[in-house]
């Protein structure tokens, strides 16, 4: 696989890649990080930190979470940037992992959540490709079409989520943000009559 084309011309793809990158070394390195970027399932104590419900999606604590999330950002992240601009590909990461970021704590307090801080970007990386899969659904990436990438994420969140709905407290909020990407797909399809591509 040629990932030189994704390197190319696409600074806001690797920002944001670069913020996930130094967040994820920072708390690793620095335990005491993690009070300060990760997410409390307390909606009292993050209206004490209320930053948290923004860097919450650009922290990750396992190697092979921060690993995916990038590897979605920057195929995905990629496709959209060429398909319209930065401002859109920071927009929909931004959009997708602050309503999602409202869904945990609201999920988290329904099923008294109590597993500690929260960290993860999945929300807003699978809003990405949500996005991407609205504009060109049949595109093909890594031998397989851009809405079957998205289907699979969505399928595997599930399983993982009704598996132990305490480890997978993200789960919904991912939904959430697989939805609001495809809305804003949707939305911007119609305003920008982006065609499909087969």
């Amino acid at each position: 696989m040629n990932f030189k084309k994704y390197f190319s011309n696409n600074s806001a793809v690797l920002i944001i890649i670069s913020i996930n990158i130094l967040v994820f070394i920072a708390i690793n390195v620095f335990p005491n990080f993690r009070d300060i970027f990760l997410l409390n399932a307390d909606p009292k104590t993050t209206l004490e930190k209320p930053w948290t419900l923004l860097t919450v999606f650009f922290s990750h604590e396992l190697p092979i979470h921060v690993l995916i999330n990038m590897f979605l950002i920057l195929i995905f992240g990629s496709e959209l940037y060429k398909e319209t601009n930065a401002k859109v590909v920071y927009f929909v990461y931004i959009l997708c992992g602050f309503i999602s970021s409202i869904s945990t704590l609201i999920y988290a307090s329904l099923i008294g959540y109590n597993g500690g801080l929260i960290a993860g970007a999945s929300a807003a990386a699978f809003g990405i490709v949500a996005a991407y899969a609205m504009l060109q659904p049949d595109v093909v990436i890594l031998k397989s079409k851009s809405k079957y990438w998205l289907i699979a994420l969505f399928i595997v969140n599930v399983i993982l989520t009704i598996k132990n709905p305490q480890v997978s407290v993200g789960g919904p909020a991912h939904a959430v943000g697989i939805l609001v990407g495809l809305l804003f797909g949707w939305i911007l399809k119609k305003k920008s009559g982006v065609k499909s591509k087969n």
